[in-house]
């Protein structure tokens, strides 16, 4: 017996060493192993295109979509009334990837030059829609990465008896095309399958007065004005617990590190409740400084997320005011971009969804 596990052992060892190019599936052929990720290809017949604000269309055929780095994750889905939907395995094309590689264009005329404040709308073929912000896309860290699937396996149990008949996963059939899948959302409520789309826009803004693009312009806000509703009115921060983050590490996506930092102020969700009270998930919300740059954050990102619920209007960076006035930390990016100095306006947008 002995003699016969070390001659698997070695067997499997030299198969290994000499074949490190074999396929996942050629592996478990000969050693028996069972990983839960297992590399697939696009399916034939998927596509996509990206059209709106850009500088030209794309068309990803199949063909074209293989050539895009893969991702294998595992969701808990939940659907937005509480429904358990199910516990699955995708793989699929990280949206960062897709959006590296596709040129935003604005108008010339257009209030500010970077397409943080644009929208991505995913439309599927029956026309169904989900919308994100351009930096919840782009600018997060990739721990959790928006995903455009096109394999979903079952997670089953591990168990023979839990196993048989498990009733809990609702899809048992896979994927007939591109599903949009966003495992930070707690609902699967922007999940969206055959999705044949993806268009870049930039939202409609209303509000008035708001600061213009001045590239390099130096200047400081004290003073931070909401917008909604046809009103406009002082936003306040009174009453709001003060929260306090260390080590902050912070890089940029043109230049790189900047430092490392400790912050303090109140959690932006917390300060857009109080100023803003009836604003939900469904908003959208144009934060603006004083040198017109422009930073557009989904509701669902902000109220319903993590990474969202972490943001904080900044008051006291390295145990000092910021010297440009109040700003907005993303502490959970992976860029800094998203971050917005001297923020003289906050404009909650409604209808988008």
């Amino acid at each position: 017996m002995k003699k016969t596990v070390a001659s698997l052992a070695l067997a499997i060892l030299v198969f290994t060493s000499a074949s490190c190019s074999k396929s996942k599936l050629e592996i478990m052929a000969v050693t028996g192993a069972t990983p839960g990720a297992v590399a697939v290809d696009v399916p034939g017949g998927f596509s996509l295109t990206v059209d709106g604000l850009v500088k030209r269309n794309y068309a990803f055929p199949a063909e074209a979509l293989r050539a895009f780095p893969s991702s294998w994750l595992r969701t808990l889905e939940v659907s937005p009334e509480g429904e358990f939907l199910g516990s699955y395995a995708y793989t699929g094309i990280p949206l960062y990837n897709i959006m590296d590689g596709v040129a935003p264009e604005k108008p010339k005329n257009a209030a500010f030059d970077r397409p943080l404040d644009m929208l991505v709308t995913f439309t599927s073929a029956d026309g169904k829609k989900a919308v994100f912000s351009y930096g919840e896309l782009t600018m997060v860290d990739d721990s959790k990465p928006v995903i455009l699937a096109y394999d979903r396996r079952e997670v089953l149990p591990s168990k023979d008896k839990a196993r048989e008949n498990y009733a809990h996963n609702k899809h048992k059939e896979n994927l007939r095309g591109l599903r949009l899948v966003c495992p930070r959302d707690p609902n699967t409520a922007r999940y969206l399958d055959n999705v044949v789309k993806i268009t870049l826009s930039e939202p409609t803004v209303t509000a008035t007065g708001l600061p213009p693009m001045k590239q390099g312009h130096k200047c400081v806000s004290r003073v931070i004005t909401g917008h909604w509703k046809g009103k406009t009115f002082p936003i306040s921060t009174a009453g709001i617990p003060k929260k306090k983050y260390e080590n902050w590490v912070r890089t940029g996506h043109g230049t790189g590190f900047k430092g490392i930092f400790t912050v303090e102020g109140p959690a932006f969700f917390e300060v857009l409740k109080k100023n803003f009270p009836g604003c939900t998930e469904k908003n959208f919300f144009l934060i603006v400084s004083c040198d017109g740059y422009r930073v557009l954050l989904s509701g669902r990102e902000v109220f319903l997320q993590e990474s969202g619920r972490s943001m904080v209007l900044v008051e006291r960076l390295n145990g000092a005011p910021p010297k440009e006035g109040t700003m907005l930390a993303n502490l959970k990016d992976y860029f800094v971009d998203r971050d917005t100095w001297g923020i003289t306006d906050i404009v909650v947008l409604d209808g988008i969804e």
